[in-house]
């Protein structure tokens, strides 16, 4: 018995056929998706009070990134398999094929960060850190609104370290720029949905691919624990 050609088969099996690849596959766990949008808005927050000079919640969304960050830096190494590093962190050979193909439309999604996102995403947790790190230890112009690790430096040093923390901004929020356009460009572009994942944790493709191995949400928790006492050890300068 000899198979049909595709075009003879009935319309019922063809929609069951492009089912198939529809199939909603788990791409984001909760902890990955808690923690970006944490991200987003505590770093819009902490931008919009400090130009403000809201300096306390400034202070007090500072440490919500401190904590966000930190967490994702674990979860890189301990977490669900999409989040870790050594699924999405590519060598130059892999960053450059992804590069090269950029421009086509027919490139399927990727299960996870890209080549390029995985670059973002370094770059952006790195830009982030610095600048909460030179926060911490700057030091007002008036003295009152010190970062919880300014008695660590001189005033003049504390100075220099305000003015590196505001110079840092600026380039993460370029950065932030950059990758926001990145999604506009996949979404008109590529017609690829970025955002959506990022909030349901899912994200269409076939039957075929492999699933993503989840974390338990206790080891998640355990971090998170340690993480927001080493945070406050942080902000009380580790006076104790």
């Amino acid at each position: 018995m000899t198979s049909k050609p595709f075009h003879d088969l009935s319309k019922a099996y063809r929609m069951e056929l492009a089912h198939a690849y529809t199939t909603d596959l788990k791409v984001w766990d909760l902890p990955v998706r808690i923690m970006h949008w944490i991200l987003a808005i505590a770093i819009g927050v902490c931008w919009w009070t400090g130009a403000n000079h809201q300096l306390e919640y400034h202070f007090y969304s500072g440490y919500v990134i401190l904590w966000t960050v930190l967490m994702r830096l674990y979860w890189g190494l301990v977490g669900s398999s999409t989040a870790r590093f050594s699924n999405f962190v590519r060598g130059p050979k892999a960053i450059v094929n992804y590069a090269s193909a950029l421009h086509r439309r027919d490139t399927p999604p990727s299960h996870g960060h890209n080549a390029l996102g995985a670059i973002a995403i370094i770059i952006m947790l790195g830009l982030v850190l610095t600048v909460v790190i030179l926060g911490l230890f700057s030091v007002d112009v008036d003295g009152f609104y010190s970062g919880a690790l300014s008695s660590y430096v001189t005033f003049e040093q504390g100075r220099h370290l305000a003015h590196l923390h505001q110079k840092w901004l600026d380039v993460l929020l370029w950065v932030i720029a950059l990758h926001i356009a990145a999604v506009f460009f996949y979404f008109i572009y590529k017609q690829q949905n970025l955002v959506g994942p990022m909030l349901s944790g899912k994200r269409p493709g076939d039957g075929g691919e492999a699933e993503m191995k989840i974390a338990p949400l206790s080891r998640f928790a355990i971090g998170g624990v340690i993480a927001a006492a080493l945070v406050w050890a942080v902000s009380n300068g580790f006076y104790f």
